[in-house]
């Protein structure tokens, strides 16, 4: 391994000589609660070769130093063959092709999934630092069950540490509660790759766990953006503060079309309401109606803080915007706020009782606007996150990522939001409890369209469609 150490430490003397104008680069564009600057992460890529179109193949389970890693979001469909897994797919590829002496970061509320865990036991094995946190309790709630991914890899990753600097060793660890905080939870679902094959610089987040429930029973997104030092330097200052389990001041900062907000928010405004409230309805000039497209797709909706965003979100449909919602769960008051607009509930409770194998939900956390925004008639603004619209998420460690600009990246997102509206069995008005029972949820027709049946079995199982 001393070549990888000694790559990893040329690419740490690489850094040192950008280090003066990427400060610039970060006071210009950095806004932190708290503090004056952003200092660079600790975390360095490694000298990324020049591809070649006459390489050598690359063996099969080889990292491809020609690889690139797309920029962009990614949906899963819990009910159609092969859309799956798609989120879990890109993770691995991009895992992959991390080289010996490459680093990989990850928070998520819960890593159960044999599949990942095994995945990134290979990438450890290979020379990769491989740091993993993830919630206190469900690690517990684990056992020492090595079947299970944490004790899984809590094992694997002292294996092969003894020669590593401190910098490239693997671990997976928890915190008392909130890593960055003082109460709440850890519910934060991110990984940060410093190099994947010719790709630098690589900050993928969004709503889903690393769990088995997250590739085949939930709608979720994942956005990825790469050679973007300065963003990934942000990133890793907190995934630093995360790992030092101890309160940090709030965290906010942009880079180029890129805006970041890390909870617990503190007395900032609301990542929603930042979107939301720059939003003019009329004057749109990229949709066909010339209004605004306003897309939610939010899981939870709770409290005085759903309810806020519940009332901005029907000012703006009384206001003439094309909005639309799709949920899992929210409140009676906060659907009596939303009574009369196109809400949708995208549930489905397969059996007479709520079953973790079966159930398939929305669990994504954002909203996407199509129009007159932040003072462009042809705006586009994508916000993709870990956090539900509730008190426990305000004050949770979560991540929101807001895109600016980026026109495919909108339509995307509009036209999934759009998808799982039409295919979403409830409205307002038979909104049910997720533990209630549904006895007829899902029509025949969606058998001849490929939709995942329910089945007892486990999620090792389904993933197994993965491999």
């Amino acid at each position: 391994m001393g070549t990888a150490w000694g790559i990893a430490a040329a690419g740490r003397r690489t850094r040192t000589r950008l280090a003066a104008a990427l400060a610039l680069l970060l006071t210009l564009t950095v806004l932190v609660a708290g503090h004056g600057s952003l200092t660079p992460a600790a975390a360095a890529p490694l000298a990324a070769p020049a591809a070649s179109p006459l390489e050598a193949p690359v063996a099969r389970n080889e990292p491809n130093p020609a690889y690139v890693v797309k920029p962009g979001i990614t949906f899963n469909h819990p009910f159609r063959n092969g859309q799956r897994g798609k989120i879990h797919r890109k993770i691995v590829k991009t895992l992959k092709n991390v080289p010996a002496g490459g680093q990989v970061r990850v928070i998520t509320w819960n890593f159960d999934s044999p599949y990942l865990a095994h995945k990134f036991i290979a990438a450890h094995e290979r020379g990769v630092s491989v740091q993993i946190i993830m919630s206190r309790g469900l690690a517990r709630s684990q056992g020492g069950n090595l079947a299970r991914s944490y004790p899984m890899m809590l094992r694997a990753f002292a294996r092969g540490n003894k020669d590593r600097p401190p910098e490239l060793r693997s671990w997976i660890r928890t915190c008392k509660q909130t890593c960055r905080g003082k109460r709440g939870s850890m519910h934060s679902k991110l990984m940060l790759v410093n190099r994947s094959g010719a790709t630098n610089w690589i900050v993928m987040q969004g709503s889903g766990n690393f769990t088995g429930a997250a590739a085949v029973q939930q709608f979720n997104d994942w956005t990825t953006v790469t050679e973007n030092q300065a963003l990934y330097d942000g990133w890793m200052q907190m995934w630093d503060q995360a790992t030092q389990d101890r309160n940090f001041p709030a965290m906010r900062f942009t880079t180029g079309n890129v805006t970041t907000m890390f909870a617990p928010h503190k007395r900032e405004i609301d990542p929603a309401l930042s979107v939301l409230n720059k939003v003019q309805c009329a004057g749109a000039t990229n949709t066909a109606s010339g209004r605004t497209k306003v897309r939610i797709a939010n899981a939870v909706w709770g409290e005085a803080r759903g309810a806020r965003i519940a009332r901005k979100a029907r000012e703006l449909d009384r206001a003439g915007c094309d909005v639309e919602i799709v949920f899992m769960m929210m409140q009676r008051h906060i659907r009596g706020i939303l009574k009369g607009m196109r809400a949708k509930q995208m549930v489905y409770i397969t059996g007479l009782t709520a079953n973790k194998f079966k159930d398939r939900y929305v669990h994504m956390k954002g909203l996407a606007v199509q129009g007159n925004v932040d003072g462009r008639p042809d705006g586009n603004v994508v916000l993709s996150s870990s956090e539900n619209w509730t008190q426990l998420g305000w004050h949770s460690d979560e991540e929101n990522i807001i895109i600016r600009g980026d026109a495919a990246m909108t339509q995307k997102y509009v036209d999934h939001v759009d998808l799982i509206y039409r295919e979403a069995p409830r409205k307002l008005s038979n909104y049910v409890n997720s533990a209630d029972p549904d006895p007829d949820p899902r029509p025949d027709s969606y058998v001849d369209q490929g939709y995942l049946g329910p089945k007892d079995y486990p999620f090792h199982e389904l993933e197994a469609e993965l491999d």
